[in-house]
């Protein structure tokens, strides 16, 4: 059973009692394994499937963790549990409580919203330039992430005192893209999740004994309001403070940061042992890390075994120079070149790299 080969980290997590419980999880440190193993614990506990959630960041990691649960129980028994990202769930149960949707996707919005743009006057305001319908979308988009109590308008002149000015007109646009969507029954992805938490809000009939949430530190205010809107009285959520990579998305830090503080019953589970790398590039990742802000305690420690290159930090005055050295170290390697990996920051960079890896 997924129980059976969890260390005792994992294992105090996995088999954590009922409430709110916080599992702070580096990578390579077992967190699929550990969530596996908490629902294999909940179904052994009698929990029935269908009263079990699990919201992941894409519907891969949803289907791996089915799949390894898969091998412990009958597939009867874990196609009843409700599994996938915030979006697809969301979807799913509302065509469950038969709410027309009908998922359009961002480019055809985007189209609606330009062509009730261009219908507007902005010159007699300002000669600043205003947001095209694009533009709009993904700020009304990125706004909605945020979930705030404030209006669009009145969040739009807090970040712009330039576009401010168009704030009353793009409200009017906005109010008119709401109402043709709600006519067709349109919806995108973020309408999704806005739906969903109304329908729980009005007392929809989804009651769920544990909601399990993975990546929780990319959790946004829009996913977070959805999670609450669900009142399970059982949380378990998996995450790190030092992984959080979408807060251009809106993601919110202070939702995996506050747990503690927003929930009584609040029990905080940290698993510090990596499988995935060495002692040496632990400890420069400790390093890195040192200075960042801390509110859970952890320290990571290497449970890997044998002999690994050290890590490397190679500066280069030129980016000519760069370039050709990686590939110069490519060329003599002893590795195989399907088993090297090269990790850049942009796109733009691979162009280098190609020129000088064909040279």
């Amino acid at each position: 059973m997924p129980l059976s080969k969890l260390n005792q980290e994992q294992y105090a997590a996995a088999t954590a009692p009922a409430g709110h419980n916080l599992v702070i999880a580096s990578a390579g440190t077992g967190k699929t394994s550990t969530i596996v193993a908490r629902i294999a614990h909940l179904l052994n506990l009698g929990v029935k499937p269908e009263k079990i959630l699990l919201l992941t960041f894409t519907n891969k990691a949803a289907a791996e963790m089915i799949e390894r649960l898969n091998r412990h129980f009958d597939k009867k028994i874990t196609s009843r549990i409700t599994a996938g990202t915030f979006h697809s769930v969301s979807y799913s149960l509302l065509k469950f409580l038969e709410k027309p949707v009908t998922l359009k996707q961002p480019s055809e919005l985007k189209t609606l919203l330009k062509s009730l743009v261009e219908r507007r006057k902005f010159n007699h305001l300002s000669d600043v330039k205003p947001y095209g319908g694009a533009y709009l979308y993904d700020a009304y988009s990125l706004f909605q992430n945020l979930a705030l109590k404030q209006t669009f308008g009145e969040w739009l002149k807090e970040r712009s005192d330039e576009q401010g000015v168009y704030a009353e007109i793009y409200e009017d646009v906005l109010r008119e893209f709401e109402e043709e969507k709600s006519k067709f029954g349109y919806a995108d992805f973020n309408d999704l999740l806005i739906k969903m938490r109304n329908e729980l809000r009005k007392g929809a009939p989804l009651k769920f004994e544990e909601i399990l949430v993975d990546e929780y530190q990319d959790t946004n205010s829009l996913q977070g309001s959805l999670i609450s809107a669900f009142e399970t009285k059982s949380l378990f959520c998996v995450g790190d403070f030092d992984q959080s990579i979408y807060a251009f998305n809106g993601a919110n830090i202070e939702i995996i940061g506050s747990f503690k503080d927003r929930f009584a019953d609040a029990k905080i589970y940290a698993l510090n042992i990596n499988y995935r790398s060495s002692s040496a590039i632990l400890a420069l990742a400790n390093k890195v890390i040192a200075n960042n802000p801390r509110l859970y305690e952890k320290k990571l420690v290497v449970g890997r075994e044998g002999k690994f290159t050290s890590p490397k930090l190679l500066v280069y005055n030129e980016l000519f120079d760069q370039y050709a050295n990686i590939a110069q170290i490519i060329a003599v390697s002893k590795y195989k070149q399907e088993n090297i990996a090269i990790i850049f920051r942009n796109n733009s960079s691979a162009d280098g790299l190609e020129v000088a890896l064909r040279e």
